[in-house]
């Protein structure tokens, strides 16, 4: 196997580990209702990697607020 076709594998499997990772986190996340879920794992399987980017910024956004003050509480 030529070095280009192992880099390959590598990177497509990588690709594969971080979407499903992603879908993961969507649907383990409370904040979403079962129809959103399904349809940010759309997203995530019908545009590659950057579906999975999107949908991971917005579920970090979404935990960094889960871990803040509840609000009116605190400064």
């Amino acid at each position: 196997m030529a070095p280009a076709h192992f880099l390959g594998i590598l990177l497509l499997l990588a690709i594969v580990a971080y979407q499903v990772r992603t879908t993961l986190r969507v649907w383990r996340c409370r904040a979403f209702d079962r129809p959103q879920k399904m349809a940010q794992s759309r997203l995530i399987w019908l545009v590659p990697f950057i579906g999975a980017a999107i949908v991971g910024a917005v579920l970090e956004d979404e935990e960094r607020r889960d871990r803040g003050n509840p609000p009116g509480i605190g400064s």
